[in-house]
């Protein structure tokens, strides 16, 4: 008798299956629902690029005066340039920005543009230092 329950049990099993597997769609695999993610574009801070100081500010040494995503404003006079193109200040002093036309190097890409007669205009940041008043003194008579 268990033998033929066993037969049934496996009968039922397999016209079950074979019910289940009708009721699978013919188009291809079905998509299963999803999480939602954090990691989404719209939802990351700004970069905070941009203008720092501006024409006439007094700076310090070291400090940030433009920071950009490629070379769009250039380093003038007491002016360095890092890694990620932010322009910083290596003397203290004022600030003054100019717009130049540049004049490349042989070497620059732009080189060959400059030459067939193009002009290129830029923002140049540069920085003057403060005059120190020296220390020495002359005495005057009054007589």
């Amino acid at each position: 008798m268990s033998l033929m329950l066993k037969l049934l049990s496996t009968e039922v099993l397999l016209k079950s299956y074979a019910d289940a597997i009708k009721f699978v769609p013919a188009c291809g695999a079905s998509k299963k629902a999803g999480s939602s993610t954090k990691n989404k574009k719209h939802n990351t801070p700004g970069k905070s690029r941009g203008w720092k100081k501006y024409d006439g500010d007094y700076v310090e040494t070291g400090m940030i005066l433009f920071r950009q995503l490629g070379l769009k404003v250039y380093p003038g006079e007491n002016v360095g340039c890092g890694r990620d193109f932010t322009l910083y200040s290596l003397c203290p002093g004022h600030v003054f920005i100019s717009k130049e036309t540049l004049s490349p190097y042989s070497t620059s890409p732009l080189y060959n543009a400059v030459k067939a007669g193009r002009i290129f205009e830029k923002y140049f940041f540069h920085v003057v230092p403060d005059k120190k008043q020296s220390q020495t003194f002359n005495l005057v008579s009054y007589t």
